[in-house]
């Protein structure tokens, strides 16, 4: 029986999709955050973010990253970046992904 061209499609968009690399949350962590929060999130120059600011929803941590913006609504202290007129290393000018984001405080949340 042939296989149809729908389902080829859709086998090589699954195989293309499986070959991007979900972002490695340690290694954006590391080479962007820890300068300021420490290797392990225990706070340096910056506030500690392992087991605190971990726990925020997805939405705060994107909010506080992206916008400077903390869990109470304040502005966070300088240096803190607005990642979104900003880049992380790797993007090459391009502010960071939700994808990226989730990754940084998915690796923080494992770091108690």
């Amino acid at each position: 029986m042939p296989i149809r061209p729908c389902l080829l499609f859709c086998l090589a968009m699954l195989a293309s999709a499986a070959s991007q690399a979900m972002p490695n949350g340690e290694d954006l962590y590391q080479q962007n955050c820890a300068v300021c929060h420490g290797d392990k999130a225990q706070g340096k120059v910056g506030p500690k973010l392992a087991g605190d600011s971990s726990k925020w929803s997805k939405k705060l941590f994107e909010r506080a990253v992206l916008k400077g913006i903390d869990d109470g609504g304040k502005p966070l202290k300088s240096p803190m970046p607005h990642w979104n007129k900003s880049s992380l290393k790797e993007d090459n000018g391009q502010p960071p992904t939700t994808e990226e984001i989730d990754a940084i405080q998915q690796y923080i949340r494992k770091l108690h």
